[in-house]
């Protein structure tokens, strides 16, 4: 018997030795063929996303583009940034826009959002804000591996103030680190004033990077954030939190070893661009004749404020920022002064300082419970910091309260600043000395 196919939806088959495929060879024939061009349809069009025009991609983003204000304690104005949202209630912009402040509001044409700041990292400048009640889309990402030099790229920010700004350049270079991790994205996009935080994107629309710098002596040179930084902020803030606390336990000590009297030294490290404070703990361990050695060997005073070694900067730029032997090595004469010109290097952190100290007179303080005559000393002069392309300069600002009879700073206050955008480091940090234990 045999069966003759009338149209493409029929088959036939024979009872007969033929070489035709039976029915249901023929049909997994078919249905493979069929599922490989679909397959390879899909493929196709995830690879060749069309590009947007810029209209086209200026309305499905922009959007999602704010502008950050900012406020000081007495509610002036203070600085203005852009800011992507990247989740529900949620927007990232560059933490040197919020130096300063006191609050924060997302807004566009009439609306304005409060907003608060929920994971700084200040080291790679990326913040990220929590916003009330906002409702906003979030972009989309771009996968790292599409990244490539020479594509068009689009900037959308607030440059100046002028809200949802869009100018597009090239990526002109992918920059990596020794261990080949992207740091920045080089473009040719016009970067301003008020354009950090703003958004960068591809040419479909999808995040690849945080506006942020733009080198004042070179023309159209300017650097973005890659935006898979975004993903890693909540955790390395954690960890910069936790880097500040109290430090590696100390080791165990015999106890008829262990020295009496005061041994604990709590301070609180407060930021003043954030907010955010952090306890700080010196834990006096043992004392080897005039040396006092603290968290287990990470940290070794001489009597009378002098430091021989440090292991673990735990202190902020107290610690950081510190001369060589100590801010204060003994009790300095009244009216005296010095200059310190030195370099340091600790935690990672390589820095330059040329500073002048003089003596500024006494005042009274109360630590804890404790009354306390401190004299107060004045540091002033220059830092540099380590950049993208070298170091970047500016003007530092220190005071520090010393007590002859504790032989210890008990009050210590730095502010600097200086580059621009990623080329650029702004540090206010208060670091007091809030409690005194025998424990």
């Amino acid at each position: 018997m045999t069966v003759i196919c009338t149209s493409t939806n029929r088959w036939s088959w024979s009872t007969s030795a033929a070489s035709e495929p039976t029915l249901p060879s023929r049909v997994f024939f078919v249905m493979r063929h069929l599922l490989a061009a679909a397959f390879a349809a899909l493929s196709f069009s995830a690879a060749a996303q069309p590009a947007l025009t810029p209209e086209q991609l200026f309305e499905q983003v922009s959007p999602s583009v704010w502008v950050v204000h900012t406020l000081d304690g007495e509610r002036r104005p203070l600085m203005q940034g852009s800011a992507v949202v990247i989740g529900p209630g949620q927007v990232v912009t560059n933490c040197h826009v919020l130096r300063g402040a006191r609050s924060v509001s997302v807004g566009r044409e009439n609306m304005r959002f409060g907003a608060t700041l929920e994971h700084p990292d200040t080291e790679r400048d990326m913040c990220l804000l929590k916003v009330a009640n906002f409702t906003a889309s979030a972009v989309n990402m771009a996968p790292a591996d599409t990244l490539r030099t020479g594509a068009r790229v689009y900037a959308i920010g607030a440059p100046r103030g002028l809200e949802t700004t869009i100018s597009d350049g090239l990526l002109s270079g992918i920059r990596r680190n020794a261990a080949a991790a992207v740091e920045a994205l080089q473009i040719s996009v016009p970067i301003s004033p008020g354009s950090s935080g703003g958004g960068l994107f591809d040419a479909q629309g999808r995040l690849i990077g945080i506006t942020n710098a733009g080198l004042r002596d070179a023309q159209n040179l300017n650097f973005a954030l890659p935006a898979g930084w975004i993903a890693e902020v909540p955790a390395r803030a954690q960890a910069a939190l936790a880097a500040r606390s109290l430090g590696p336990a100390a080791a165990p000590t015999p106890a008829a070893a262990r020295p009496g009297g005061d041994r604990v030294f709590e301070y609180r490290l407060q930021d003043r661009h954030t907010g955010l404070a952090q306890s700080v703990v010196y834990r006096l361990d043992r004392v080897n004749g005039k040396e006092r050695v603290f968290n287990g060997g990470d940290r070794i005073e001489r009597e009378g404020g002098g430091v021989v070694s440090m292991k673990n900067p735990i202190g902020g730029e107290f610690d950081l920022a510190m001369p060589p032997g100590g801010w204060v090595a003994a009790p300095p004469a009244m009216g005296s002064a010095w200059r310190l010109d030195y370099a340091a290097s600790r935690g990672g952190v390589e820095l330059r300082m040329d500073l002048h100290a003089r003596v500024l007179g006494t005042v009274s303080m109360r630590v804890g419970e404790r009354d306390i005559e401190a004299v107060r000393i004045e540091f002033k002069g220059f830092t540099s910091r380590p950049a993208m392309n070298g170091f970047v300069h500016g003007p530092y600002t220190a005071q520090a309260w010393y007590s002859p009879d504790l032989g210890r700073i008990v009050h210590f206050k730095a502010r600097t600043q200086g580059g621009n955008g990623g080329a650029f480091f702004n540090i206010d940090e208060v670091f007091d000395l809030v409690d005194i234990r025998n424990e």
